[in-house]
């Protein structure tokens, strides 16, 4: 039997009596648990915790050095250290991006494969959440039905996901996957999965660059596409010209035409599209990475909003690095991480200066001022209390909002759209009513469950009666608040 150590995490415990118990354990080389308590009454931090516990005395019990390794393995799976493989699977987290990423990497000489998310693929993942952020589980499962949908050799298969370091456990994504594939069986036990890095900075220079414009034209498409659609005159007609782009600037970044003269090509098709311009509120975006832009996750977020009335900003992930980019340096270079910040800091000032003739056709659409990122970050978070040092993606929420708020001043209502299970998003989801007293702009928050439904519905009434949070509400939330 092994002992677990139960204490409050408000009340100071028996400093004596803990020290005691864990003094005993380590000198006889027997696994414990120190468990804290406190009052927020969930069970998930508890039971991971456990969970965790029960794995490592499982292990501890093995007798003999093989049976130890065969633990130690489910416990730790091993990830790929290259893309050796003959299959790239791919995550397809946005449609737009994705299949621009996808392309940059067959120029590199990889067969890649983008991923098929469906609503039925996230229902069916939902089978082996045990309380994980579900985009975990609906990776996993996009994966297994793309080798077996498209007949791979999963020994021959790879899964590429991104490094990540960042608080909420995204380091964990990989290796949970890994242990989903062996407990699945049947063959997947012998995919593989690999932690790449999110500017294919691992792969080449060529691929670096090509995957800054990735992020940039998609990010960019999209917002072309928002800008006109909620305006045509001929329903549908931005789409088709949307889905046309996405084949043509695939070319291109496969090396087949040049950059240049396939967006010019695809503007001049958006020219072309008639408008009718009406008054509709403007509604901006954020939240989770993977739900934000997936309209599969988000049931087609955008198309509802706009169907409802509403005309949608977006932000591109170029424009996104920008804004998080300072915070992120910083952080870096209080760790010692400097190899990460010069690497990323180059490439972020280089692509800044190649982007510019670039953004100037799109801006035959858009016809938007060059935005400029440089406020201090440590001076827009502490309105929020939030330190410098707290990177993740409450962090970057607060500075999307800042920005957009500051750019977009007509901006109406700020919608978040977040996973079930996400952590971050219940942190910045506790931070509405000083989002909105900040900015004078609702918040509404939208958590994608997989299960279905119409979630979207809960914008109408801020689509139909459009407001701002006025003076008298914000003081009145301010007397609340002491």
């Amino acid at each position: 039997a092994y002992p677990v150590y139960i204490t409050s995490f408000k009340c100071s415990p028996d400093a004596f009596a803990l020290e005691y118990f864990k003094s005993i354990m380590e000198a006889h080389n027997k696994p414990y648990l120190i468990l804290e308590i406190d009052e927020h009454d969930s069970s998930v931090g508890y039971e991971t915790r456990v969970e965790a516990a029960i794995r490592s005395i499982r292990n501890d019990l093995a007798s003999g050095e093989k049976r130890r390794i065969i633990h130690y393995g489910a416990i730790n799976p091993q990830l790929e250290k290259g893309l050796e493989r003959k299959n790239i699977v791919f995550p397809n987290w946005d449609r737009i991006t994705c299949s621009l990423l996808a392309a940059t990497l067959r120029r590199e000489g990889y067969t890649v494969h983008l991923m098929e998310e469906t609503a039925s693929s996230i229902r069916e993942s939902l089978k082996t959440n045990t309380g994980q952020c579900i985009p975990l589980n609906a990776i996993a499962q996009g994966y297994m039905n793309c080798i077996e949908e498209k007949g791979l050799d999963p020994a021959e298969t790879v899964l590429w996901l991104n490094n990540s370091t960042i608080a909420c456990n995204i380091r964990l994504y990989p290796h949970h996957i890994k242990t989903l594939l062996n407990a699945r069986g049947g063959g997947m036990e012998e995919a593989g999965v690999f932690c790449g890095e999110l500017s294919f900075i691992d792969i080449s220079v060529r691929a670096a660059m090509n995957g800054y414009f990735s992020y940039m034209f998609g990010g960019m498409l999209r917002k072309v596409a928002c800008r006109i659609r909620p305006y045509e005159r001929e329903k549908g007609r931005t789409d088709r010209v949307l889905n046309q782009a996405i084949k043509i600037l695939s070319e291109a970044f496969g090396g087949r035409r040049t950059k240049a003269d396939a967006l010019t090509e695809i503007i001049s098709h958006f020219e072309w599209i008639e408008t009718e311009r009406t008054q509709r509120p403007k509604v901006a975006i954020f939240g989770d990475l993977y739900v934000r832009d997936n309209s599969v996750m988000n049931q087609d977020v955008i198309r509802f909003i706009e169907e409802n009335g509403g005309e949608v900003i977006t932000v591109p992930y170029s424009e996104y690095a920008k804004m998080i980019a300072q915070s992120y340096f910083r952080k870096w270079f209080n760790e010692g991480k400097f190899m990460e910040v010069l690497s990323h800091r180059t490439i972020l000032a280089t692509m800044s200066r190649l982007e510019k003739g670039y953004a100037r056709i799109f801006n035959r659409v858009l016809a938007e001022p060059e935005y400029v990122y440089d406020e201090s970050p440590e001076m827009i978070l502490s309105e929020y209390n939030i330190s410098i040092e707290n990177t993740g993606e409450s962090m970057d929420n607060i500075l999307k909002i800042h920005y957009i708020k500051k750019h977009h001043p007509d901006v109406s209502l700020f919608v978040q759209t977040s996973p079930a299970l996400c952590c971050a998003s219940l942190i910045t989801e506790a931070m509405k009513d000083t989002i909105e007293e900040k900015t004078g702009v609702p918040v509404v928050s939208i958590r994608y469950d997989g299960t279905g439904g119409n979630k979207n519905t809960v914008i109408i009434p801020y689509l139909k009666y459009p407001r701002r949070i006025d003076s008298l509400r914000i003081a009145e939330r301010r007397f609340r608040m002491g």
